[in-house]
């Protein structure tokens, strides 16, 4: 917000962020300007910028819709992309306290914080990122059981998601055909409940950052990663990876992007309707392109040297045997600590019927 633009030039000189970019990130008008700050971890190629980020921005300021609630005010963006900011615990850090106004707060990062919100990444969940991400929102958002549980206490209030589905087992020296294969294998996760799959299917799972895994693969410090493909070629793991599975779906990663609620309640109710639509846009432009650009991604990968495999017959059985009982466990251990997690993975998995219904 306006008041906020004092912090977030202190704490962009903190990080060695030259104050003339900063003023820069703000355009003279003669109209009064309302500017919200976004920060996320993500390259400004990266797909949740191109087909998210940048059309909730676009949308939201589009000087064509004239000024808002009929006043002279519109709106602006201090975008800050690519962890300029921090790291994703970071940034839901500065968005709490007031820093920030727009980050991205994901549960497989956040797993202590947001434990509910991780039934979006269980095994065999979804396969559909559109599916996903409307199921999700609708939990996500005021009255959902996500949003009463587990934003609305923090003061946050989602205003899109996105869902990467389809998680595979990439590696860089062993093929993959069953869970034995995994034995001894340190792999890369993006945290939260994969890590609980990962354990489940042998290997020693290893939470960590995407842009750290290139690292850790060409150092050896791991020896796989649990990705989807859409997200391989941004950070060119290909170049590092030889195998990987097809077919097993062990999980997902979803992504909302999150306004402070302090924020919120100091926005007029026309600019809210204006964000609110354009968050509606960034969410169903990003998981179409997410299914639109995935067979692209596998070809790519593919032809960079990568070998794909599904696991035989006995294999997939294995995978199966060990993957099913992973949902109501996840959802037993959450009951077991005083939290919904039965209501939560049976609202996500009849809203997913539901939308799974609509698509076809």
């Amino acid at each position: 917000m306006k008041s906020r633009t004092q912090v977030i030039a202190a704490l962009s000189a903190v990080l060695i962020l030259a104050s003339t970019t900063l003023s820069s990130c703000t355009p003279a008008t003669t109209a009064d300007t309302t500017t919200l700050s976004l920060a996320d971890s993500y390259a400004p190629t990266h797909i949740f910028a191109e087909s998210g980020v940048s059309i909730f921005m676009d949308e939201a300021s589009d000087p064509d819709s004239g000024p808002i609630g009929g006043s002279e005010e519109t709106l602006d963006f201090a975008y800050y992309p690519a962890g300029q900011m921090g790291t994703p615990r970071d940034l839901v850090s500065l968005n709490r306290s007031g820093v920030l106004d727009i980050t991205p707060a994901s549960a497989a990062y956040l797993s202590d914080q947001l434990p509910l919100s991780s039934v979006s990444d269980l095994p065999g969940m979804v396969e559909d990122s559109c599916v996903g991400a409307q199921a999700l929102f609708d939990m996500m958002s005021p009255g959902g059981i996500l949003y009463q549980e587990e934003y609305a206490p923090r003061g946050l209030r989602p205003l899109w998601v996105s869902v990467l589905p389809s998680y595979e087992i990439l590696t860089v020296s062993r093929q993959i055909n069953s869970p034995s294969d995994l034995r001894g294998l340190n792999i890369r996760t993006s945290g939260g409940a994969l890590d609980a799959t990962l354990s489940d299917l042998g290997a020693a799972a290893v939470s960590m950052p995407a842009p750290e895994a290139y690292e850790a693969l060409s150092r050896k410090t791991v020896d796989g990663v649990a990705f989807p493909f859409i997200s391989v070629l941004p950070y060119k793991l290909q170049e590092v990876l030889d195998y990987s599975t097809t077919g097993l779906n062990i999980g997902a990663f979803a992504i909302p992007y999150v306004i402070s609620e302090e924020t919120w309640s100091e926005l007029d109710p026309a600019m809210r309707s204006r964000i609110e639509r354009a968050g509606h846009d960034a969410q169903n432009s990003l998981c179409q392109a997410v299914n639109d650009e995935t067979p692209a991604a596998i070809d790519a990968i593919g032809k960079d040297g990568v070998e794909f495999k599904t696991p035989d017959a006995q294999g997939m059985k294995e995978f199966e045997d060990k993957l099913a009982p992973v949902r109501k466990q996840w959802a037993e251990n959450m009951d077991s600590i005083g939290k919904p997690g039965s209501q939560v993975l049976s609202q996500y998995e009849a809203l997913i019927a539901r939308y799974e219904g609509n698509s076809k």
